[in-house]
């Protein structure tokens, strides 16, 4: 896993991943770009974000499973800066177009607590 100029961790995912996606996350930046799509196929992914207590998750597109732990905020400038550099760094790498890429929407995962389980594990 590759670091980001402000020293977090991110992983680019090019393909939509499924089931579980940031799983107990406890810092750094996912950023999935969902290219293996049908066109008119919706990201059908559970549970994104279960039990994820730090860390923030982009996803290309629109998702609507997620776990009880997370919730979508709106970006902002700072989200869409971070998500230019990186999507520029992966269509530099792997040959896709900028422009293309960043012409669609962007998710932002949250959670929403930083000890989601916090009173099953403490007395």
């Amino acid at each position: 896993m590759k670091q980001y100029r402000d020293k977090r961790p991110f992983l680019v995912i090019g393909g939509a991943a499924q089931v579980f996606l940031g799983e107990y996350r406890a810092g750094g930046v996912i950023l999935v770009l969902v290219f293996n799509l049908r066109s008119g196929e919706r990201y059908k992914a559970r549970f994104v974000g279960t039990g994820m207590h730090g860390g923030v998750i982009y996803v290309r597109g629109d998702m609507t499973h997620f776990g009880k732990e997370v919730e979508v905020m709106d970006l902002d400038e700072s989200d869409m800066h971070l998500i230019q550099e990186l999507v520029r760094e992966f269509c530099n790498h792997f040959g896709f177009d900028f422009e293309e890429v960043m012409n669609g929407d962007f998710t932002k995962i949250v959670p929403v607590s930083h000890r989601p389980y916090g009173r099953l594990y403490a007395y």
